[in-house]
């Protein structure tokens, strides 16, 4: 049996074949626990390897996020896009506030359980993909980059408006979101305003048509208060000066 696992490639299987051949079930309830347990293995590494291609800026998942040290932050809400429900309705999603305050790391814990989901997922800062399409263009590669972006199940651009772009680069930006228009959602984070997003893009004109097929069908969640960061930093330095302070007693 193990032989015919290994070779079949059946590695969720072969480690639950021990503890199953030492119970006492039918052949029936047998098989399905082998199957069962080959799937989930399956699904699990199916989610590595997604996760790899979405190529986030770092790991971080909803555990590793304190939800009560911000109560202006609505993260009950924002935690059930992880559900993957509004993939179906293609419904973009917009995180505006200030750094510090959890919207990358919102975006990166939702992209990680969708890609456990078997969804396909890309990631990008704003100023990584503009760069990205720029060089594509240069390249005569663009045509083909602008297909990976629009079969993504979900396209995430992390922190729009932290730098401006050239006129060139804005106008590749708002084909991204043109290309994605109605066949599948982005999800962004900016520290922006809508009504600031001028200073990214330039044109008035050009910013009014993007932000007008954006929130077509878009919900938007405001983060609010203090910066977790820093409040951290501080809490830091005050055990250390209080340490320092005990110590010196």
């Amino acid at each position: 049996m193990k032989e015919a696992l290994l070779k079949l490639k059946m590695r969720g299987a072969l480690n639950v074949l021990d503890d199953l051949n030492k119970s006492k079930m039918d052949n029936v309830s047998f098989v399905k626990c082998l199957l069962e347990a080959e799937i989930m293995e399956r699904q699990l590494q199916t989610g590595i390897k997604k996760i790899k291609t979405a190529k986030f800026s770092y790991e971080r998942d909803w555990q590793q996020i304190n939800t009560n040290r911000n109560p202006k932050i609505p993260f009950t809400e924002i935690k059930k896009l992880s559900s993957g429900n509004f993939l179906k309705t293609r419904k973009n999603i917009c995180f505006i506030g200030k750094t510090g305050l959890g919207k990358t790391h919102s975006l990166i814990s939702i992209g990680r359980d969708l890609c456990r989901m078997d969804c396909d997922v890309l990631f990008f800062t704003a100023a990584t993909l503009v760069t990205k399409l720029e060089e594509s263009k240069s390249e005569n590669k663009l045509s083909r980059f602008m297909e990976k972006l629009k079969k993504a199940d979900l396209l995430i651009i992390d922190e729009l408006g932290f730098v401006p772009f050239s006129d060139n680069g804005a106008r590749l930006l708002f084909d991204v979101f043109t290309t994605r228009y109605q066949v599948g959602p982005i999800a962004i984070s900016t520290n922006l305003s809508f009504e600031k997003w001028t200073q990214v893009f330039g044109s008035i004109e050009l910013t009014a048509a993007l932000i007008d097929r954006f929130t077509h069908n878009c919900e938007i969640f405001m983060f609010e208060g203090d910066s977790v960061r820093l409040r951290e930093a501080k809490e830091r330095g005050g055990k250390k000066l209080l340490e320092r302070e005990t110590a010196e007693c």
